[in-house]
């Protein structure tokens, strides 16, 4: 894996992505010591690189082995891919507690019966892990789930199910980790922005973002500002979602997120919400589906406001997703 304290310097990219964007992301890596690149494509859908010192990286690491209480006997299971910070995280943690990782492709059965003590997954595998009604080694004793929206229900389910979850909040440019269960982490300072975006500051922001025109700092005073939207409350971090993802709609604001789980519940995968413009209420609800969704948009309409429901179907080959299965809303408005 990474020399975490050696000046040699990374960058990590998924191995299925086309030739072309890795060439591209190749030649603009700047020559940077002691650093390790990620691409993301952010809240814009544009792909980019974000540098990471290895330094804040460690800084991340050691704030979660801190709250976990990781230790040289803790076995982490590796099922997260490196190229993104979630899967870093772990080899990180792991360097730093003396702790070991098994790197293990994700498979429930398989994950269930390991000899796991620690893991981070993201949601869509806790979803497996219930769906397939398994229960977790006695080893076991913390789930890190983020990635993703992992709601007070699903929390509760996967609890009563016996997986010991614990609810996280992170993201690329704070090197993973910011909150575990609403809680900040204590190498980080949160606030709110007049507009409603959450600023962080502390030892594990990221050195810039790299992209065709060079390395730039988006960082203002030391605060890196978020895409996303929430609460602040002394040491207490509540995350309503991105603030792209709150539209309005004749003058009523409207949580993208929450429909988001609502259709979830009722197509699973197959179709996806996106706000897309209109003249006189300023946006309205599409759904874009690779399946015959009729029968889904009667429901969902049935449930949500009146100027929440679905005003087009729009028929696609695949829903875009990351790797790690978020939805990439700008990229499939641009699609549609």
């Amino acid at each position: 894996m990474i020399d975490f304290e050696s000046a040699a310097s990374h960058l990590l990219l998924n191995p299925r992505m086309p030739a072309e964007e890795r060439e591209r992301f190749e030649r603009m890596t700047p020559a940077l010591d002691a650093h390790v690149f990620v691409a993301t494509s952010g809240s814009t859908g544009v792909m980019k690189l974000v540098a990471l010192s290895k330094r804040a990286i460690l800084a991340s690491a050691a704030a979660v082995n801190e709250r976990l209480d990781v230790t040289d006997t803790d076995v982490w299971a590796a099922v997260l891919p490196t190229f993104h910070v979630g899967g870093l995280g772990v080899y990180a943690r792991c360097h730093l507690a003396g702790a070991r990782a098994v790197p293990m492709a994700w498979n429930a059965q398989s994950f269930a019966e390991s000899e796991a003590t620690l893991a981070s997954l993201v949601p869509a595998q806790v979803h497996d892990l219930l769906a397939t009604r398994l229960t977790p080694s006695p080893t076991l004793r913390a789930i890190l789930v983020g990635g993703g929206a992992f709601d007070e229900v699903a929390v509760a389910r996967a609890r009563e199910a016996g997986w010991p979850v614990l609810p996280s909040y992170g993201m690329s440019e704070c090197c993973s980790t910011i909150a575990i269960e609403d809680v900040l982490l204590p190498h980080l300072e949160a606030r709110v922005e007049p507009d409603g975006r959450l600023a962080f500051r502390g030892s594990s922001l990221l050195t810039g973002y790299v992209m065709d025109e060079g390395l730039t700092d988006p960082k203002i005073d030391g605060w890196f500002i978020s895409a996303d939207a929430g609460i602040v409350d002394g040491r207490s971090l509540r995350i309503h979602g991105r603030a792209s993802d709150f539209v309005k709609i004749g003058g009523e604001s409207v949580d993208l997120g929450r429909l988001d789980r609502i259709l979830r519940d009722l197509a699973g995968d197959t179709a996806a919400i996106v706000a897309m413009p209109d003249e006189r209420l300023g946006c309205v609800i599409h759904v874009a589906s690779t399946v015959d969704v009729d029968a889904v948009v009667d429901a969902f309409n049935a449930i949500v406001h009146p100027f929440e429901r679905i005003r087009a179907v729009h028929r696609v080959d695949a829903i875009p997703r990351s790797p790690l299965g978020k939805l990439l809303r700008a990229k499939l408005a641009s699609m549609i």
